[in-house]
């Protein structure tokens, strides 16, 4: 962590794990990559908040999303398509009766997704990887976050969601972050859907711009070669 010169923030950067088998890692030749630099500061309560370092807002390109609206169970709402690497805003408003949220569907068939999920009851934030990738070797799981403020009805939530390919960085509500790696496969366009498990309705409203430096922030290519430690 270091103080960013002239200026009274800290910047951190953070390590990502691999969450693939060693042998894959191995055959990639490398292994962890680093975090976007995050601002860190104080809450009044005296927990430690993270965002993106104001500077990540110059590698925004087109926006290549823009949709507000409502979705019900009974049918998930398409928003758009997204490229490998992106930044996007949310504000969700989730069904109180069930969870509500987003799927980033990486195959054409719709098979490979990550879901980024609101359980208002519960008062947290769930980000589930077991199906994002189509390859046996990436781990799966879910990971929660907490978020007491989501128990107040009709209160919007909101999101900050970077990915670049392989890692997705969760920001809730400008202060915690939830960051994991994910390995999607699938050859189709990727694209967003809002979903709701409710009997009632979840409100939404999203931006999505491309990476446009996405070159400075992407992982090394396949090459055979070399071995990259994970510690």
């Amino acid at each position: 962590m270091l103080k960013a010169p002239g200026d009274d923030r800290w910047l951190l950067w953070a390590w990502a794990w691999e969450a693939r088998d060693d042998a894959w890692a191995r055959e990639a030749g490398w292994a962890g990559v680093l975090t976007l630099p995050r601002e860190v500061s104080l809450t009044a309560e005296g927990t430690i908040a993270q965002r993106p370092a104001r500077e990540v807002l110059a590698l925004r390109g087109a926006r290549t999303l823009h949709r507000t609206g409502h979705v019900t169970r009974a049918e998930p709402v398409e928003l758009g398509q997204v490229s490998p690497a992106f930044d996007l805003t949310a504000a969700l408003v989730p069904d109180a009766t069930g969870t509500s949220g987003l799927r980033l569907i990486t195959s054409a068939d719709g098979s490979e997704y990550l879901d980024i999920r609101l359980d208002p009851a519960a008062g947290h934030l769930t980000v589930d990887r077991s199906h994002a990738s189509l390859d046996t070797r990436a781990r799966g799981g879910s990971y929660t976050l907490p978020f007491p403020a989501m128990q107040r009805p009709g209160s919007p939530v909101e999101l900050r969601v970077i990915v670049d390919r392989s890692i997705a960085e969760i920001y809730l509500a400008d202060e915690q972050v939830l960051t994991l790696r994910f390995y999607p496969l699938g050859e189709g366009p990727w694209r967003l859907q809002a979903r709701t498990t409710g009997t009632l309705r979840g409100e939404f409203a999203v931006e999505a711009w491309d990476l446009t430096q996405a070159h400075s922030l992407r992982e090394p290519t396949l090459t055979g070669r070399g071995w990259a430690p994970t510690d």
